[in-house]
Formats: C-alpha cells, structure tokens, sequence
C-alpha cells in the first residue's frame, strides 16, 4: 500500500512539473526532452532549476547563489546542436514593423547587479517579444548580455540581434549578429545577416553566409526535422537573393 501511494505521489509531482513547462517555461523544448527521458528525476531537476527560482516558494538566498554559480561554469557550447534551443521569431514578422515602448512592470536596470536574476530578465524578455514590444525586450536583453554574454549558449545573443532586426535596426544588427557569429553557429543569425546584406545591396556576401550556413547544417548532428527545415529556408532565400 505504502508502496503504491508513494508512486502515486511521484507521478503527480512528475504531472505537475510537466503541466507548469507546457504553460510557463520559455525553455519547454529543452526540459520537456528532460521531464519525458529522465522522467522522476528530471522532474526533481525541473523543480529546482526551473520551478522554484521562478518564485513560487520562499527560497533562501544561499541557494539562488548557488544555482546561478552553477549556471555560470557551464562551458560555453560552440557546436550547431546547441542552436536547437534558440527562440525564432523573425521569420513571422512583417517589414514595416512598428516598436511601441510601453512601460513594464520592473526596470531592467533594478536587476544590474542580481545574478540570480537573469532567468526573471529573460522570461520578461521572452514575453514581450511575444507580445511584439520589442523596444522593451532590447532593454531587457541588453542587460541580460551585460550581466552575461553568453547567457543561454548565446540563445540571448541571438534574440537580441533578431530584435535589432524587428525594429529595423539594420545596421546595429549587422554589426551584432556579425560578432555574434565568431563564437556561436545559430543558423538564423546567418540567415538574417544575409537577409541584411541582400537588402544593403551586398548579394555576395549574403550568398556566401547562406552557402556557408547550408553546408554547416548538412555535417552536423543537428535534428532531422530542424536540419531540413532550416536549409530549406536558407536555400529558398538563396534563390530569391540569385535572381
């Protein structure tokens, strides 16, 4: 008997978990893999990587700290499989963007010098880009990179130059995703380089970042479903940049 509620309750704990990723986590990609592989276990991890640092329990600081101190010594990952995780929303958006900067409920600026707070800083940032107000989620993620460059294997990096793209901030975004490309191989920071270019008149150059980008996809260990996708759109944009 005891052995059997006690599964119960590990199944309604695991329920949970899964339910509140689905509905709350900006990163369900990733830690649904987790919550459905590791199953119990990875919902103990989800619990307090995720679940509690969004602070829906009382936390003592000691821990945050060490959490974020964890996060910190992560090794930065260079491969094209790490991009899986990227947040993609150029693709949806129209040219004639307009960036309205409505106020938001924190300052970015309050949260400088708290580590712990770069998951608040990110989900913020994540919400308003959903949301379209793009001009607050640039201020979000200028401090995210301030605190942390690297933030999410460069996940925050790459949202940022998608944002400067979306506010039609061409050339700021040229220059970022440029630098951004020396240490990460997010496949869309190539494809919006050469979306730039081929608007700036540069079509070589953006046929090569295409080219370039197409080639990485195809070596790598990259999702089946993500590499087709992905150089089909490049390729399609190759084309359209050709005639």
């Amino acid at each position: 008997m005891i052995k059997v509620v006690g599964l119960l309750l590990m199944a309604g704990f695991w329920l949970f978990m899964l339910y509140d990723c689905i509905r709350n986590e900006p990163d369900k990609r990733l830690w649904l893999w987790v919550l459905i592989i590791v199953n119990f276990f990875g919902a103990i991890a989800y619990c307090f990587q995720r679940w509690i640092p969004r602070g829906y329990i009382p936390v003592k600081k000691p821990w945050k700290n060490l959490t974020s101190s964890r996060k910190r010594r992560k090794v930065k990952a260079t491969s094209i499989k790490k991009a899986a995780h990227y947040v993609n929303f150029s693709h949806h958006l129209p040219d004639d963007v307009e960036s309205v900067d409505q106020p938001t409920a924190s300052n970015p600026q309050d949260f400088n010098n708290a580590d712990d707070n770069l998951q608040t800083l990110w989900n913020e940032a994540f919400i308003d880009i959903k949301n379209k107000k793009f001009t607050s989620a640039k201020s979000y993620l200028e401090t995210i990179l301030k605190i942390d460059p690297d933030y999410k294997y460069g996940d925050a990096s790459l949202m940022y130059g998608e944002t400067l793209f979306a506010l039609q901030e061409f050339e700021a975004a040229k220059q970022h995703l440029e630098n951004h490309i020396q240490s990460w191989n997010h496949p869309q920071a190539y494809i919006i380089l050469a979306e730039i270019l081929s608007r700036q008149g540069d079509v070589q150059t953006a046929c090569n970042y295409l080219e370039t980008i197409i080639v990485k996809i195809q070596e790598s260990s990259y999702f089946h479903y993500k590499r087709k996708r992905l150089v089909s759109k490049a390729a399609k944009l190759l084309r359209t940049i050709k005639r």
